[in-house]
């Protein structure tokens, strides 16, 4: 299909709740204005409320009562690229911050990225000169779209920071949960947490009814967003600009990671490491690695 075909056959495509809803999460570059509004659009609280709690249900955390959304989604904001990397930031009942990021392509580094993203939240909580006794609970929950453990089989583990012989937890201040979407089957079926993960793989909404009454408020939503001109066109765009740019933004991204193999390395190779070592960690040759 060449650009203008594919143009003609995007302008003439029928946006459904469903096909939004397939089209969400999809191996591109992230088209993420639909899941955007849909997690930190004023009035949709309820709605993240009930993501977080089935995140939280799941592994037998804490859950609840309400939220509220600290970066509400901004279409002007949006559109020139000025919205906060992190998808959805929002504080509890009981003054804990909850970040909530959806990636649909990465490797490794994306722990790097999470921690950095959980720090950068911490410390944001305390102006300069104010007291510790201020920090409070920042939990980091990742929805990605690739497989970051390969080690471990279950598709929603949490980390904390523990003392290994005694495996004692130091503080809940640090909690990380990182749900990889390609793990998922039938057979993982877990009440609310489960009915979430089916969204982000597509499942017709009608069935999500059927399992979890807030998807009623879902649909309500994707149609608002559907009947909405700047917003659904904001959707058309962005599909478009990753179509007609997706060879530049494949070469950006292996740049990118490029340049954090050769961090990596740098930084191993300052410690002393051994070449083979930093070889099998970064994937870059010994020869390359002797030129840092």
């Amino acid at each position: 299909m060449n650009e203008f075909e594919y143009l003609e056959k995007s302008k003439n495509e029928i946006i459904t709740i469903d096909n939004l809803n397939k089209k969400r999460l999809k191996p591109a570059f992230g088209d993420d204005c639909f899941i955007r509004y849909l997690f930190s659009d004023e009035g949709n609280e309820n709605i993240v409320l009930d993501f977080i709690n089935g995140v939280m249900i799941d592994l037998n955390f804490q859950t609840f009562n309400n939220v509220v959304i600290l970066n509400p989604f901004n279409l002007t904001k949006y559109l020139d690229g000025k919205e906060s990397i992190v998808d959805v930031k929002c504080i509890t009942e009981d003054n804990q911050t909850v970040i909530i990021e959806i990636q649909l392509q990465g490797n490794q580094y994306f722990i790097r990225r999470s921690l950095y993203y959980w720090a950068n939240s911490y410390s944001s909580l305390l102006n300069k000169s104010e007291n510790y006794t201020k920090l409070s609970p920042v939990i980091s929950i990742n929805v990605l779209d690739f497989i970051l453990f390969n080690d471990i089989k279950d598709f929603h583990s949490c980390y904390l920071l523990k003392e290994i012989k005694h495996n004692k937890i130091l503080t809940d201040h640090c909690m990380l949960h990182y749900i990889e979407l390609p793990k998922f089957n039938l057979n993982n079926d877990k009440e609310k947490l489960s009915s979430w993960i089916k969204f982000f793989k597509g499942e017709n909404m009608s069935n999500l009814i059927k399992e979890n009454n807030i998807f009623e408020e879902v649909e309500k939503r994707c149609q608002s967003f559907i009947d909405s001109d700047p917003l659904i066109n904001a959707y058309r765009k962005k599909e478009w600009n990753e179509y007609f740019h997706r060879d530049e933004l494949e070469e950006a991204k292996k740049e990118g990671r490029i340049a954090e193999q050769i961090s990596m390395a740098t930084a191993m190779k300052k410690d002393g490491a051994d070449i083979n070592l930093i070889s099998k960690y970064t994937g870059l040759t010994i020869d390359e690695i002797n030129k840092l």
